[in-house]
């Protein structure tokens, strides 16, 4: 694995990738409705913030059409090809990709009408700079659209169990100490604030699941994923990895059980 994939918390492999995939189609309604109220259309230029493998890059590039373009930034080159592959695939030659930290933005173009951040924030070490570097990007009334956690260990998996809540705290201890933070969300309109944005809207993003329903296979992907790694990283034990299975087991039996997603905010805020 080159330097930049270890960058990842949650790695690129092709378990991860197809994970993503599912997770953007779950979820694509929620970034669509952000970018319709957010005025992302035919013959706007975006900028995609931390892309990952591409999929809302895509839905974001046939949404400006080809007089628009759709600028796509990454620090992991396998994502980055997995994206282009998907382009030529579509014929979308309104999409270039860049290999960058999204902390610097090692891009040249500049005079973007809108940008879009999801899942990316918590995950980054300078979240600050992040929005620094968007704004310098933006033209003046250009739009950043974000969406990310606020509180990651809200999610609930109900009937509750401490062998649920464990593994949370888990979570959340592993992606503080790669420098992420997993309740960016709480900070994020002060930053942008100071970043040279006004807020214009700030909502909230809660979804409820029940098993046998597409959105509960979410969590469960991740989990088959991560479970393993916070082993490997000694934040839980392999006792606690199996009791869990053994409890989500049991909720994915459960008329009675549900999940609800960890806590989001959706922010639009214009640069002043």
């Amino acid at each position: 694995m080159k330097q930049d994939e270890k960058e990842y918390v949650l790695g690129t492999e092709r378990a991860e990738l197809e994970r993503l995939g599912l997770q953007h189609q779950l979820w694509l309604a929620q970034a669509a409705s952000v970018w319709e109220r957010a005025g992302f259309r035919r013959g706007c230029r975006i900028l995609d913030v931390g892309c990952g493998p591409g999929f809302a890059t895509v839905d974001l590039a046939q949404r400006v059409g080809p007089g628009g373009r759709v600028v796509a930034v990454d620090i992991s080159w396998r994502f980055l090809a997995h994206l282009e592959e998907l382009a030529k695939a579509r014929g979308m030659m309104n999409i270039r990709t860049a290999l960058s930290s999204v902390e610097r933005l090692a891009i040249r173009e500049s005079g973007f009408d809108g940008a879009y951040a999801r899942w990316v924030l918590c995950f980054v070490r300078r979240p600050a700079a992040v929005l620094k570097q968007v704004a310098r990007r933006l033209k003046r009334g250009g739009v950043f659209v974000i969406q990310d956690y606020y509180r990651y260990e809200g999610i609930t998996v109900a009937p509750q169990c401490e062998a649920f809540r464990r593994v949370f705290r888990a979570v959340h201890a592993s992606w503080r100490a790669h420098g992420g933070d997993p309740d960016i969300g709480c900070r994020l309109p002060g930053l942008l604030h100071r970043a040279g944005f006004e807020v214009k809207e700030i909502n909230p993003l809660l979804r409820l699941a029940r098993p046998g329903s597409p959105l509960w296979d979410w969590p469960d992907t991740f989990f088959d994923i991560y479970l393993p790694a916070l082993v490997k990283m000694r934040l839980i034990t392999p006792a606690h990895e199996r009791a869990f299975r053994r409890e989500w087991a049991g909720r994915s039996r459960d008329p009675g059980a549900f999940f609800t997603s960890p806590p989001m905010v959706e922010i639009i805020a214009v640069k002043r």
